[in-house]
């Protein structure tokens, strides 16, 4: 009998831990949803305010944070006192809202020096110049595109600067009264520099006993085209994989940035693509995906780091 009690109470125990997992379960796909439909709103509220108070781009961010770029000339608080008309208080009160104002010409600035970066990278992809890695452009204090060569490069700078400046007159851009600078430098420390990884022909799974999943992001939504995300590769840790799936109709740059270094890939409209990096650094890694023509990011992106030689 007192076996027959004890087998009983074990049967409950096990069915009762069964249903709290299962409820758990239930609840955290509920707030998944919950906090994906949240965001909707919120960004349907942010797109209809993108022309009346000179919107540039938004974005939310896993720590509950929206960030707004906005027309300097327009009014902050003017916007701030609109979302709180138009967004549920409950939805509003769990974000935090940071709001940075810019001028026209530097949003129009960045847009720039991006098509310049792309025409180059593109020409430099379709001449095999796979010694030659150009770096995201910056802005401040003055509009520069940087490229580098290594030391041991037959090429010299000066003759790749002059190339690249031919090409780019030669292509019609937009905003040509906007002067910038292409630098060519010499890569200094050749080791530091991370081979180009592989493309995977079949997307593997990302988890394993191997494998770390360090970032998973799911149905992303940057209203500014921009997805940015990084990681510390540690040293015991010499490959790691990541994986993006574009879900939006125009043609995404996936960049890998690591001690200034940056490798650039290219990902099709409505395409995804696995790739596999060896030899890789540590320290900490940086992976951004931009959309070509600005428009809002829509996709997946995993990376994941191994302890084994991955094929």
């Amino acid at each position: 009998m007192r076996n027959f009690i004890s087998v009983f109470i074990i049967i409950v125990i096990v069915i009762l831990v069964i249903n709290v997992n299962i409820d758990k379960n239930d609840n955290f796909s509920n707030n998944n949803v919950d906090v994906e439909k949240k965001w909707d709103r919120i960004a349907s509220v942010l797109e209809n305010a993108w022309d009346d108070f000179g919107l540039f781009s938004f974005q939310a961010t896993p720590d509950s944070t929206i960030f707004i770029e906005m027309d300097e000339t327009k009014s902050e608080l003017q916007l701030i006192k609109y979302l709180e008309e138009n967004i549920n208080k409950t939805d509003l009160n769990q974000y935090n809202i940071k709001i940075t104002k810019k001028s026209l010409h530097e949003v129009e600035t960045e847009s720039f020096m991006m098509e310049v970066s792309g025409i180059v990278f593109d020409y430099l992809q379709e001449n095999n110049y796979h010694d030659v890695d150009i770096y995201v452009p910056s802005i401040k204090p003055s509009p520069i595109l940087k490229i580098s060569i290594p030391k041991s490069s037959t090429r010299s700078s000066e003759n790749i600067k002059k190339e690249l400046e031919d090409v780019l007159a030669s292509n019609k851009l937009p905003n040509k009264d906007i002067s910038y600078e292409i630098q060519v430098v010499e890569q200094i420390d050749e080791s530091t520099i991370e081979s180009d990884a592989l493309i995977s022909d079949v997307v593997e799974d990302l988890e394993g006993t191997e494998n770390h999943l360090i970032i998973s992001d799911k149905d992303i939504f940057k209203g500014n085209g921009i997805y940015k995300m990084s990681w510390a590769q540690p040293s015991d840790s010499k490959e790691y994989k990541f994986h993006v799936t574009n879900n939006t109709g125009t043609n995404v740059t996936v960049q890998i940035q690591q001690s200034s270094h940056t490798k650039t890939y290219n990902l099709a409209a409505n395409d995804s693509t696995t790739w596999i990096q060896s030899a890789a650094s540590s320290g900490d890694h940086t992976i951004v995906v931009t959309t070509s023509d600005g428009r809002i990011f829509k996709g997946d992106v995993f990376v994941s780091r191994s302890d084994v030689p991955l094929n």
